[in-house]
C-alpha cells in the first residue's frame, strides 16, 4: 500500500502537537501572551524542565505557531520578551486536519 502525502497544513500540526512538551506550551501561550519565565513559573519544574520550555518555544517558532516582540537579528532575546500563539495560524492548521482525517 502507497503512502498518502499529508497536506503541508496537517503536517505542520502533527508536528506541532506529536511532542507533549509543544503541547503544554502552546496551550499556555493560547490563554495569553508571556514572557519566559512567566511561562516556566507555570509549567514548573516538576513538568518541564527550563531546556525543554526554551526548546519548544525554538520549535513551535519555527513552525510558526509561536511569536514573539523581540527586535530582529537579537542572539538572545531580552527576558521581557512576550511570546504569544499565532491563533490564526493554528485554527487553520486544525481546520485542515480535521477536513484531512474525515474526508
Amino acid at each position: 500500500m502507497s503512502a498518502i502525502p499529508a497536506p503541508e497544513r496537517v503536517a505542520r500540526f502533527h508536528e506541532a502537537y506529536s511532542a507533549p512538551t509543544r503541547a503544554i506550551v502552546l496551550r499556555i501561550l493560547l490563554q495569553k501572551s508571556r514572557t519566559y519565565f512567566e511561562l516556566f513559573d507555570l509549567i514548573g519544574e516538576d513538568v518541564m524542565s527550563r531546556g525543554s520550555v526554551h526548546e519548544a518555544i525554538r520549535e513551535l517558532g519555527r513552525l510558526g505557531y509561536v511569536q514573539n516582540n523581540a527586535p530582529e537579528g537579537v542572539r538572545r532575546r531580552p527576558a521581557k520578551t512576550q511570546f504569544w500563539a499565532n491563533r490564526e495560524l493554528i485554527a487553520a492548521d486544525l481546520g485542515a486536519t480535521v477536513g484531512y482525517l474525515l474526508g
